[in-house]
């Protein structure tokens, strides 16, 4: 667990920290990190969001990593769960085999970016670099 001032970040095994709430996707494509940047913003962040009603957290991550990157072929599985501060999430590992192009009605994505960690100009600063070094434990 890391506690990063207005930020409480922890880790934890698989289904320990339900209900969901969130869907956090660390995506591969040829070798690299794949990070997603909206347009209103320079920084970039990984694939992911709400889990919406009725849907299940795999559900969600298939759904926000195609919608935010583009990708049509993939194998993703879960990795572990996360919190911050009150809100709970599952963290996915995608491997992308192949990108299409991000669907017309995501209007707030605009480009992708492949990375060798994470980036140096990223969003929540305070909780990627935490679930990263998870993610690369549980590879």
């Amino acid at each position: 667990m890391e506690d990063s001032g207005l930020w409480r970040v922890t880790t934890a095994d698989l289904n320990t920290l339900t209900p969901y709430k969130y869907v956090v996707i660390f995506a591969r494509y040829r070798g690299k990190w794949l990070y997603c940047r909206a347009e209103s913003r320079d920084t970039y962040e990984t694939a992911g969001g709400h889990i919406e009603p009725g849907e299940t957290a795999f559900d969600a991550a298939k759904r926000e990593l195609y919608e935010e990157t583009g990708a049509v072929e993939f194998d993703i599985t879960p990795a572990f769960d996360y919190s911050v501060n009150q809100s709970s999430g599952q963290v996915f590992l995608a491997q992308i085999r192949e990108l299409g192009a991000i669907p017309d009605y995501e209007t707030t994505i605009t480009d992708v970016g492949l990375f060798d960690t994470i980036p140096d100009r990223m969003r929540f600063p305070q909780i990627l670099p935490v679930l990263f070094e998870r993610v690369r434990e549980f590879i």
